[in-house]
C-alpha cells in the first residue's frame, strides 16, 4: 500500500512540473495586425517576387502571434523586403575535371524593414536576412538552381519571420 501511495504521489509531482509549460517562444510583439508588403528584387535572381512574396505570406498565416492584413492602412505595422542579392559559391568539384563544379551554395541576400504604421516609428531597417540551400549539378546547373528557389525563398521567408517575430 506504501509503494502504491509513493508512486501516486510521484507521478502527482512530476505531472505538475508541466502544468505551467508553454509552446511556443512566449515573446510578445507591439503589434497584431500585420500588412506584408510586395517584395522588391534588386539582385539578379529573375522572377523571384513572386516566389518569395508567397512564401513571406504563408510563413506569417502559420504563426499565430500576429494577423496578415491586406492594406498598411488596415496594419499595425508594415513589413518590406527587398531582395539584394544571389550568389554561388563552388562547393565540390568534378572528380574526372576539377574545372567543373559538381555543388554549388546559393545564398539569397535581402533587407527587411518594419514600421510601425501607428506612430511612424521603424521597428528595425534594412536588416540583412540571408538564406542558404546547396545544389548539386549532376542534371544540369541550371534545372537544379530552378528547382531549388522555391525552396530558397521558403528559407528565406522563415528566416524573416524569425527576424521580425522573435522578441528582440
Amino acid at each position: 500500500m506504501r509503494a502504491y501511495l509513493f508512486l501516486c504521489l510521484s507521478g502527482l509531482l512530476l505531472l505538475s512540473g508541466c502544468a505551467n509549460y508553454r509552446l511556443g517562444t512566449g515573446g510578445t510583439v507591439s503589434f497584431r495586425t500585420l500588412y506584408v508588403a510586395p517584395v522588391v528584387n534588386e539582385s539578379n535572381l529573375p522572377q523571384a517576387v513572386a516566389i518569395v512574396s508567397t512564401q513571406l505570406r504563408e510563413a506569417f498565416l502559420h504563426d499565430p502571434r500576429i494577423i496578415l492584413v491586406n492594406t498598411a492602412g488596415e496594419a499595425d505595422a508594415t513589413l518590406t523586403v527587398t531582395l539584394v542579392n544571389y550568389t554561388r559559391d563552388v562547393q565540390t568539384r568534378q572528380t574526372a575535371d576539377t574545372g567543373l563544379a559538381r555543388k554549388f551554395d546559393i545564398a539569397l541576400n535581402a533587407e527587411a524593414t518594419l514600421r510601425d504604421n501607428r506612430d511612424g516609428k521603424l521597428l528595425f531597417e534594412k536588416r540583412k536576412v540571408q538564406a542558404v540551400r546547396q545544389v548539386f549539378v549532376d542534371s544540369g546547373q541550371l534545372q537544379a538552381e530552378y528547382q531549388n528557389v522555391p525552396l530558397l525563398a521558403e528559407v528565406l521567408a522563415k528566416n524573416v519571420l524569425a527576424a521580425t517575430l522573435d522578441v528582440w
